[in-house]
C-alpha cells in the first residue's frame, strides 16, 4: 500500500492557513521554511516512486520474455500432439483394415477346412496308394505341404500384422499422453507468470497513480511558495525603501526590540557613510528578524593595520561594517535594502558596504 505520508499533511497545513498582507515576517518565513521542506519531501517521494516504477517495469519485461517464451513452447507442444493424433488415427485404421482382412483370412481357412473335412482329405498313405507312379506322388505330396504352408503364411503374417499395430497403437497412446502432460504443465506456468505479470502491473499502476497524487500536491506546494516568497519579498522590499530613503546624519542610534543593527561599544559609526550603512542594516535587520552586531565601522588606518587591514581599506574611509548576523542573507535580498557584500569568500561574508558607494 503506498502512502501520501508527512508530505500531504503539511501541505495540507500550508494550505489551510492563508497568508495575508498583513502576515507577520516570522511567520511568513516559518511558512516559507515549512513550504520548502514539503517541497523537498515531496521530490525526493516522487523520485522514489519513479525509481520504483522502473524496477516494475524491468521485472514486468522479463515477465514478458518468459512468457512469450512459454507461449512458444505451448505452441509446439501443441502441434506436436495434433501430429501425434493424427499418426494415431492413421495406425488405428490400419489395424481395422488388418482386423477386416484377418477376419477375411479366417474365413478362407474355415471354409478350407469345412471343404477338406467333407472331401474326406486323403492323408499320405491314402496319397501313396492312389498315385499313378513316382511323379504323380510327388506331385500330391508337394499339393499337400503347399497348402500347409499357405495357410500358416496367412494366419502368421495376421498375426504378426495385428501384434504390430497393436503395439504401434500403444507407443502412440504413450506418447500423446506424454505430451499432454507437458502441454498441460506448460499452460500451467503459462497461466502463473501471466497472474504474476499482472500482479507487478497493478501494483506499478499503484506507484504510479501514488506519483500522480504526489506531483499535484508538489506542483501545489511550489505554487504556495512562490507566493509566499512573493509576498516576503514585497515586504521586504518596502522595508528596503524606506532604509535607503533614510539617510541619517550625525550617529546612528540603536531602536529598542531585538531585531535590528546594534553598534558594539568602541565602534565608531559616524563617519563619512556609516551612519546610512548602520541604518539600513538596522531595516534589514527588523524587516528579516535579525540580530545584527556592528564590530567594526570606521577605523584608524593604524587601527586597521593592527587588526588585520590595511591603512586605506573601506573601513579607513568609513565605507564599510563587520556586522556578525548577516552572513546567511543572500546577496540579492542585500540588495533590496542598498547594500552588498563586496569581496567573496566566508572570511569576508559579514562585510558589508552600501551598494554603489
Amino acid at each position: 500500500m503506498v502512502r501520501a505520508g508527512a508530505p500531504g499533511v503539511v501541505l495540507a497545513v500550508l494550505l489551510a492557513i492563508p497568508a495575508t498582507a498583513s502576515t507577520p515576517v516570522p511567520l511568513l518565513q516559518q511558512r516559507l521554511q515549512g513550504a520548502q521542506s514539503s517541497e523537498s519531501r515531496l521530490s525526493g517521494a516522487i523520485g522514489s516512486d519513479s525509481r520504483q516504477i522502473q524496477a516494475f517495469q524491468g521485472r514486468i519485461d522479463d515477465l514478458r520474455q518468459r512468457l512469450a517464451g512459454l507461449e512458444s513452447s505451448l505452441a509446439i507442444e501443441q502441434r506436436l500432439l495434433e501430429a501425434s493424433k493424427g499418426e494415431l488415427r492413421a495406425a488405428r485404421a490400419r489395424l481395422q483394415q488388418l482386423r477386416v482382412q484377418f477376419a477375411s483370412d479366417q474365413q478362407v481357412l474355415a471354409r478350407q477346412l469345412v471343404a477338406q473335412y467333407k472331401a474326406d482329405r486323403p492323408d499320405v498313405v491314402t496319397v501313396i496308394m492312389d498315385a499313378h507312379g513316382f511323379a504323380d506322388l510327388l506331385e500330391r505330396m508337394d499339393a499337400i505341404r503347399a497348402v500347409g504352408r499357405q495357410d500358416t503364411q496367412v494366419v502368421g503374417h495376421v498375426r504378426a500384422a495385428r501384434a504390430a499395430v497393436t503395439g504401434q497403437a500403444a507407443r502412440l497412446a504413450r506418447l500423446t499422453a506424454r505430451r499432454q502432460e507437458i502441454a498441460k504443465a506448460t499452460l500451467v506456468q503459462t497461466q502463473e507468470v501471466e497472474q504474476l505479470k499482472s500482479t507487478f502491473v497493478e501494483q506499478q499502476l499503484q506507484v504510479v497513480r501514488a506519483r500522480t497524487q504526489k506531483s499535484a500536491q508538489l506542483a501545489a506546494v511550489r505554487s504556495r511558495r512562490q507566493a509566499l516568497e512573493s509576498q516576503l519579498a514585497s515586504i521586504q522590499a518596502q522595508a528596503a525603501s524606506t532604509a535607503v530613503s533614510a539617510v541619517p546624519t550625525g550617529s546612528f542610534q540603536a531602536g529598542g526590540g531585538p531585531w535590528g543593527f546594534f553598534p558594539a561599544a568602541g565602534t565608531n559609526y559616524s563617519v563619512n557613510e556609516e551612519p546610512q550603512l548602520a541604518a539600513r542594516l538596522d531595516q534589514l535587520g527588523k524587516a528579516l528578524h535579525l540580530h545584527l552586531i556592528g564590530i567594526s565601522g570606521y577605523r584608524t588606518p593604524q587601527h586597521s593595520v593592527e587588526v588585520g587591514g590595511f591603512a586605506n581599506d573601506p573601513h579607513t574611509q568609513g565605507r564599510a561594517s563587520d556586522t556578525p548576523g548577516v552572513e546567511g542573507v543572500p546577496e540579492a535580498t542585500l540588495n533590496r535594502f542598498g547594500l552588498t557584500r563586496p569581496f567573496p569568500g566566508a572570511a569576508e561574508a559579514d562585510h558589508i558596504q552600501l551598494l554603489g558607494g
